[in-house]
């Protein structure tokens, strides 16, 4: 069966002299939808943008649709009388990973590609980091509170009115000052 790409746009599989924008056609490596892994699968669908596909057992996608990170390279020979020291070393087989999704659409249009993520910003990632955070607003709140407990420099009647006004007195508590109740 000849392989033809079903991402949006993508010419490869076709003959067509500028199918590969690297020059390298016969690195194009063409990989199964994981029908298998239901949640993968939809990942995959999901990625590539195409309204309404449903991939069947013979869809592929084309390995211009994956980073570089997302495929392994095993070096294998399995002809023992081949020489090994030739400068030519073209048997590389190259594997996607098992959680690779296509993430690489140059042909779709803009309003058919997501949209491209900032990174997250690492100030709060890290456990260490937001306890660090939550010290600092906790050591804030106590300042205030000091600040406004403060009475060292206001005259005892105020010090008397405060008490008097505060609701968490307990019950029973007197304010005398010079002979004074409050």
């Amino acid at each position: 069966m000849v392989n033809k790409c079903a991402a949006y746009g993508c010419r490869s599989g076709y003959k067509n002299k500028d199918v590969d924008q690297t020059g390298d056609s016969d690195r194009i490596t063409f990989h199964s939808f994981p029908l298998h892994n239901k949640e993968l699968c939809d990942r995959w669908i999901r990625a590539n943008p195409r309204k309404d596909f449903v991939p069947s057992k013979h869809s592929r996608l084309c390995s211009l649709h994956f980073k570089s990170s997302d495929f392994v390279e095993v070096h294998a020979d399995s002809n023992k009388r081949r020489d090994k020291s030739r400068v030519d070393k073209k048997l590389v087989k190259r594997y996607l990973k098992d959680d690779a999704v296509p993430s690489v659409f140059p042909s779709a249009p803009q309003y058919l590609s997501p949209a491209v993520q900032s990174p997250r910003t690492t100030s709060k990632a890290t456990s260490a980091s937001r306890r660090l955070l939550e010290a600092r607003a906790l050591e804030d709140m106590e300042a205030s509170f000091r600040q406004e407990d403060d009475i060292s420099k206001l005259p005892i009647t105020d010090i008397a009115e405060r008490l008097h006004n505060d609701e968490t007195v307990p019950d029973g508590f007197t304010v005398c000052l010079n002979g004074k109740l409050y």
